[in-house]
């Protein structure tokens, strides 16, 4: 056997490399273009950073972006043949959209804003919001994303066309235009709405900004849970707000509202008017007692003052005049006009009207009456004065045993919030049961152009919330059904 013995040569190899630091940005080459002085970017190969295998090798003259190459692993030299691999169109690298970097300069995404809504504070036109002309025209006015891993689900819908509902009595629209959020498990779900109603977009704003100081907003989400197999639990809430950006965005309470900077004017006079809640009797209508009332001014200093202490009372109109009191019965109305630049408040009171932080009623009142009350500020569009309604009479009482002194306070309504739960069970002896308990509250704000806060309040002394109710239940056992339904609002 011959032996053959093998020298073995050690080469050793010397790789040099650069190592970048962690924090330097990525190399993107000429990838995302070269500006060009007439501003407009050019995306033709440069210097090194050419892919020579994607030039056609025989007239050497670049055709496509490299990206079709290194990406589509497109060769423009090779026969093309359709009939087993169908033809699928690649989208072209200069309509992909625009690229979208960190805030450190890195490159995030490319793609399109079809959505954008923003708001900053303090600040003039502080809200804005965008819907690019593709929103309705590539996307029909609707664009959902959604992912899914396991029994975890979710899903982000913009559109000016939603129909959702969270419950019956607290939030159920048809058509309407906001955002809304998903989410699902085997045993949970929840979801989150928001819109700015005030100037929502529509199909589209054409590309631009649609900038604004007041406005509006609706806000809600509900969570439900299972329990067992036939019981589910839930709770929701939903919220509708007036704010303006000029304010701090970190001050005072978001749910509560804020006035809106054409609300926020001195109040020169406030109207309140009695009813008769049931009209259609001509008797037992609201019983005011004048002696029993009063008016309560608090000024930005703390000082209180009582209007039968400062001979501070209103014009009383109409009513029918009674023992002890007048009576609004049937469809004739009480008017009480309290005048702030009348003599006797610019005389006699402890500060100017725009000094006033706090108005407060007491008003003596029975039998079967509603409460009103508008103001100089509280008007519709044409200047006239709007009635919102303070407080009604549970039942038709006609005797005075209803007898009380109603405390409210005046305000501009800022806002009106719904929390409630729900209880539903399914297929329980055949019957399917729904139960569902809501409490309103409807916030005001006094305006005063001498503060940056103003005093909140809502309903009337002692009930401040509305409760509201529903249940029904049903049954169906062929060829027979049953439903019943019971509420309370």
């Amino acid at each position: 056997m011959e032996a053959i013995r093998l020298n073995t040569a050690s080469v050793l190899v010397v790789l040099s490399c650069v190592l970048s630091p962690a924090y330097s940005q990525p190399d993107y080459g000429t990838r995302l273009g070269v500006p060009r002085g007439s501003g407009e970017t050019s995306y033709a190969p440069y210097g090194p950073g050419v892919l020579f295998d994607a030039l056609d090798p025989a007239i050497k003259k670049w055709y496509v972006p490299q990206e079709l190459y290194n990406e589509y692993r497109w060769r423009q030299w090779e026969y093309s043949n359709y009939a087993r691999n169908l033809y699928q169109r690649y989208v072209d690298i200069r309509l992909e959209g625009d690229y979208y970097y960190d805030l450190f300069g890195n490159a995030v995404t490319r793609g399109w804003l079809i959505f954008n809504n923003s708001q900053t504070q303090p600040r003039q036109f502080g809200s804005s919001l965008v819907k690019a002309t593709r929103f309705n025209s590539w996307f029909s006015g609707v664009a959902i994303t959604s992912d899914s891993k396991g029994q975890y689900h979710y899903a982000l819908t913009v559109s000016n066309r939603l129909r959702t509902t969270l419950t019956p009595m607290s939030f159920s629209k048809p058509f309407w235009d906001g955002v809304q959020f998903d989410i699902a498990t085997d045993k949970y779900q929840g979801t989150v709405i928001y819109s700015r109603l005030s100037s929502p977009g529509g199909a589209s704003t054409d590309n631009t900004e649609v900038l604004t100081t007041n406005l509006t907003t609706l806000m809600g989400g509900r969570a439900t849970a299972q329990i067992g197999d036939f019981t589910e639990m839930g709770i929701h809430f939903v919220n509708t707000h007036q704010s303006n950006t000029l304010r701090d965005g970190f001050k005072g309470n978001p749910i509560a509202g804020a006035l809106t900077v054409d609300q926020n004017q001195t109040v020169s006079f406030i109207e309140l008017v009695l009813r008769d809640d049931s009209p259609a009797d001509g008797s037992g209508g609201a019983a005011f007692f004048p002696v029993g009332s009063d008016i309560i001014i608090t000024y930005n200093d703390g000082t209180v003052d009582h209007g039968r202490e400062i001979r501070f009372e209103p014009a009383i109109q109409g009513g029918f005049v009674q023992e002890g009191f007048i009576s609004a019965d049937g469809t004739e109305e009480i008017r009480l006009l309290y005048d702030f630049d009348t003599p006797a408040f610019v005389n006699r009171a402890s500060g100017p009207k725009e000094e006033i932080a706090k108005v407060e009623f007491e008003l003596t009142i029975g039998n079967d009456y509603q409460v009103w009350m508008t103001s100089n500020n509280q008007t519709n569009r044409s200047d006239e004065p709007v009635l919102l309604l303070v407080a009604q009479a549970e039942g038709n009482v006609q005797d005075n045993t209803n007898l009380r002194i109603l405390k409210f306070e005046y305000g501009l309504p800022t806002a009106t919030q719904i929390i409630g739960g729900t209880l539903e069970l399914r297929d329980v002896a055949g019957f399917n049961f729904y139960g569902e308990y809501d409490l309103s509250i409807a916030y005001r704000k006094y305006p005063s152009v001498t503060r940056t806060s103003h005093t909140t309040s809502a309903g009337v002394a002692g009930e401040q919330v509305e409760p509201a109710w529903m249940v029904n239940l049903s049954k169906v056992a062929h060829p027979w059904f049953f439903f019943g339904e019971a509420y309370s609002m």
